[in-house]
């Protein structure tokens, strides 16, 4: 077994459970009758957001000489993700009314550092400029998310949840419709 497919299966671990956590609560969902179109959405949204995820973690398979500061980055990285799926359906919601709008910013905050860790970890990868256009994307995903944090009004969050949901299918089935840097 290569470095590289002893951690992607490391990693193939973290996204699974996490795209686990997200079917889970979406069954739970359906199950009692929840329709807050905007959890929806950005459940639609994350999810895509795990599976191309997982999908440019493949990008390191030309990786040749392995170190600790990029294992940790990877593995940090994944966590990340995780953590944000987490969120967006918490384990402990009983008693309240509207689990996810009650902790609708732990998932924005919890996004926004998934992110800076998708930044982090393309440049340990050395892609932070492939495309060029990456970096501003990213970053821009971060400050929308911040955006719907410090605004709280129900129709800007159901807008941002859409307008993510959209530019990530965009990105995904586009710019990394394939992994060619």
């Amino acid at each position: 077994m290569s470095e590289f497919e002893y951690l992607a299966v490391f990693i193939s671990i973290i996204f699974g459970i996490s795209v686990t956590h997200i079917l889970a609560g979406v069954i739970r969902s359906i199950y009692r009758g929840e329709k807050d179109q905007t959890h929806n959405v950005l459940t639609a949204f994350f999810f895509l957001v795990l599976i191309l995820n997982w999908w440019v973690g493949y990008s390191w398979v030309g990786q040749e000489v392995w170190s600790f500061d990029k294992f940790l980055i990877i593995v940090i990285w994944a966590v990340s993700h995780y953590i944000a799926a987490i969120t967006l359906y918490p384990p402990l919601s009983a008693g309240v009314e509207h689990p996810f709008e009650f902790r609708r910013n732990w998932f924005l905050w919890a996004f926004s550092a998934a992110a800076a860790m998708d930044i982090l970890q393309t440049a340990a990868r050395g892609a932070l400029f492939m495309p060029w256009y990456y970096l501003p994307f990213v970053l821009h995903y971060i400050v929308v998310s911040l955006l719907a944090v410090f605004v709280n009004k129900a129709g800007m969050h159901r807008w941002i949840a859409w307008y993510l949901l959209l530019v990530t299918a965009s990105w995904a089935f586009v710019v990394r419709r394939f992994l060619v840097d």
